[in-house]
């Protein structure tokens, strides 16, 4: 290898050698990790964003796929003139049958991984054919140990293997079929890569590679998504309504059994995150790696996957914001050893929190409409009313939410199913503060003689990402309809992202769904807010419980659960 080709490993930016800690997976916290609203950004990222938009002609495809990346992020629209421009290059390197990167030598995985988070977070449905081309190339180059590399080496690089996992990752909640043995060979070569001390350097086989920060970053969220992957194959779903209408499949259990134990990547995991949290420090360039945007965009990464505001007693984004807003320059960029563009792309994906973004937005499609609502007035047959491309398709109702709700609230109305249509596509396309102000009328809704409506609510409810309404939705585990059960597990499954749940079964039985309050109440108990103390230990409550709520007559027609 030359001397070119070395310092190519190492460096970003005019050689398009770039470098991202990117990641993102599974279920989290519909609030963004580090208690800070998703859609409200600190100082400094407006600047940041004008500086890309001047900056973001001439420049490499791995470039412009990061700088176009860090203008989503920054939410801005879609039809702005300089994201076109960006997309724009990026879909000139497609062919009809293939993904063919600028780069060569291996570095083409960088490409191709920020290619599709940019295609994944811009139009996943509309991009999936694109998405499918990258996806087979990634595939196409992962090493027999597992890792990702330079054409040129076989022994596995840190940095290129977490791009072509976060790539990949993407490809598979756009819908694309990524077989199991390929998260769980890299996660035996991320396992086998890391060093006594915990962390990870960039080539463990050569001499002169310390662990850094960058890299410690890059094999913690790695595993983590390849753990969220391989989750679905270690243990039985919990059992579903029959009359619940999945959206997505890609996460059914398969036959394979992985060959690496959730402990042995739990106990990675965790000794990397106490490398990262003795070592934080921003300032010295020795223990950080190549630049400390990228390295704390690789905090961000993992604080989003595993749904935490401090690692140890590190309260990362505390500390990385302060370090970011003292070191922007006047003209809204940041600089560091690769370039002033990507620098500024991390800094914004960091202050934006990225990664908690694009979870929220996984969350929403596979949680939030997964399952469609039931209830009066909705046909027996369910395929009048589906979502496709991200959208509720059965002519929802336009306009407020209090129109919705008050259409839902009239036994004569004869709208309820654009209704509830309409209330699901507004949460679809604008998240849980459509439905946020709302949250004591849908707690009177849990009262309500028609059990549709009572599926509704807790529909609601569960996806505001507010702790303070988990005692309504345990309650609701009593309610004597089926289906208002079912919805109330899902909630609840959503908001302790405990994908196994702690029952009831669907159907259950009277005695079941009892045990299942108990152990609810029990793991409410251990993390409930302090302001809530005493809610679910005969302390008052927002509601009367649902079980006392009058039995109905007959059944809503038709209609799943939410």
């Amino acid at each position: 290898m030359s001397e070119d080709e070395r310092r190519g490993e190492r460096t970003m930016g005019r050689h398009g050698r770039f470098r991202l800690a990117g990641g993102m997976l599974g279920m989290v916290w519909l609030a963004s990790a580090g208690g800070v609203c998703l859609a409200q950004h600190p100082a400094g990222v407006a600047a940041g964003v004008q500086y890309l938009r001047a900056h973001a002609t001439g420049q490499h495809q791995g470039e412009t796929a990061m700088i176009a990346l860090g203008l989503i992020k920054a939410e801005t629209p879609a039809a702005d003139s300089t994201l076109q421009a960006c997309v724009a290059q990026i879909k000139g390197r497609f062919s009809t049958s293939a993904y063919e990167p600028e780069l060569t030598n291996g570095t083409g995985v960088y490409e191709a991984a920020a290619v599709a988070m940019v295609l994944a977070n811009l139009d996943a449905e509309g991009h999936r054919a694109f998405i499918q081309l990258i996806a087979a190339y990634l595939l196409g180059q992962q090493k027999a140990n597992g890792s990702w590399d330079y054409t040129s080496r076989t022994a596995g690089d840190a940095s290129i293997s977490q791009y072509a996992i976060l790539g990949l990752w993407e490809a598979a909640n756009a819908g694309i079929d990524v077989p199991p043995n390929v998260w769980d060979r890299a996660a035996s070569w991320y396992l086998s890569d890391q060093s006594d001390a915990g962390g990870w350097c960039y080539h463990r086989d050569e001499p002169g590679h310390p662990d850094t920060l960058s890299m410690t970053a890059a094999g913690v969220g790695s595993l983590l998504i390849c753990q969220r992957q391989l989750q679905r194959y270690r243990a039985e779903r919990p059992a579903t309504s029959k009359l619940l209408k999945p959206l997505v499949t890609e996460g059914i259990k398969g036959d394979y059994k992985p060959s690496n134990s959730n402990a042995s990547i739990n106990s990675a995991v965790n000794r990397g995150m106490s490398w990262i949290s003795a070592n934080f420090n921003p300032a010295n360039t020795t223990v950080v790696g190549q630049t400390p945007y990228y390295m704390l965009y690789g905090l961000e990464r993992i604080g989003a996957l595993s749904d935490k505001q401090t690692l140890g007693r590190l309260d990362w984004y505390a500390k990385g914001r302060a370090f970011i807003e003292s070191t922007q320059h006047p003209d809204g960029s940041w600089s560091g050893a690769h370039g002033s563009e990507m620098n500024t792309v991390w800094a914004i994906l960091f202050l934006t929190k990225s990664t908690a973004k694009t979870i929220q937005r996984v969350t929403i499609r596979r949680l939030g409409a997964g399952t469609l609502l039931g209830g009066r007035g909705l046909p027996k047959d369910l395929s009048s009313m589906t979502v496709a491309g991200g959208r509720v398709v059965s002519r929802p109702m336009n306009g407020a939410v209090e129109g919705m709700l008050a259409v839902l609230e009239d036994p004569r109305a004869e709208q309820s199913q654009a209704a509830v249509s309409g209330l699901v596509d507004r949460y679809f396309n604008e998240g849980p503060k459509v439905l946020k102000p709302h949250k004591q009328r849908f707690r009177r809704m849990l009262s309500e003689r028609d059990p549709s409506l009572r599926r509704v609510a807790v529909w609601a409810l569960s996806r505001m990402g507010d702790f303070d309404v988990i005692p309504n939705l345990i309650d609701a585990l009593t309610d004597p309809e089926e289906e208002v059960v079912t919805a109330a597990r899902l909630g609840l499954m959503l908001l302790s992202r405990k994908s196994d749940g702690l029952g009831p079964p669907s159907p259950s039985t009277p005695e079941e769904r009892k045990l299942a309050v108990e152990r609810w109440h029990s793991w409410y108990r251990t993390i409930r807010p302090l302001d809530q103390e005493g809610e679910d230990d005969g302390g008052p409550t927002a509601v009367e419980p649902v079980a006392s709520a009058p039995a109905p007559e007959t059944k809503a027609p038709g209609g799943s659960a939410p």
